[in-house]
């Protein structure tokens, strides 16, 4: 089995001054600001919280591994 990136999208609608600061912070850090946003929420998410979804979903939990695997490859890339 490969594995694939899988990407979802959503609109977010944010006061202009939030996408100036965001913008920035992205720019400063050298990244774009969907990775920037990603980064933060997942600062806030919980181990537990993915491991009791993944219990109630195998759907969830495939979904959560391929994200895993796919960005260990991207970090190995980076070295």
């Amino acid at each position: 089995m490969s594995a694939r990136r899988v990407d979802s999208a959503i609109e977010v609608v944010l006061p202009p001054f939030i996408v100036r600061v965001l913008e920035r912070r992205a720019k400063d850090r050298g990244m774009s600001v969907s990775a920037l946003v990603e980064e933060s929420i997942l600062d806030g998410i919980m181990l537990d919280e993915v491991q009791r979804m993944a219990e109630q979903s195998p759907d969830f939990a495939r979904i959560a591994r391929v994200w895993i695997r796919s960005e260990r490859t991207k970090g190995q890339g980076a070295g």
